[in-house]
């Protein structure tokens, strides 16, 4: 996957207000385990085994500094900060255009 592309894409849908501008840098998602559960991240419905294979199972990640978003090929994404602390996670079925069009994006390749 060429993450330059999908940045270029992103940017794109940014500019168009479809994509959060703050929602970070793309890149290949790198799995880690969750640490620790904050109590408000499965407010969703989510459990932490189902959110770890969210992670498990991203098909892109935004940096966002000091935590990351893991999107998922199913349409799930996870909240990480940086002590691997699960901040915030749910289900494709909570998704608006934002999320779907970065799976589109991530779905065409680049």
């Amino acid at each position: 996957m060429n993450y330059a592309a999908v940045n270029n894409k992103i940017n794109d849908l940014k500019s168009q207000g479809i994509v959060n501008p703050n929602i970070g840098e793309a890149k290949k998602a790198v799995p880690m385990k969750i640490a620790s559960v904050n109590k408000h991240a499965l407010k969703h419905g989510v459990t932490k085994a189902q959110a770890q294979g969210y992670i498990d199972n991203a098909v892109v990640m935004f940096d966002q500094g000091n935590r990351s978003l893991y999107v998922s090929g199913d349409g799930n994404a996870v909240l990480l900060d940086e002590e691997r602390r699960l901040i915030s996670a749910y289900g494709k079925e909570k998704f608006g255009p934002e999320i779907h069009a970065i799976l589109e994006v991530m779905k065409n390749g680049s």
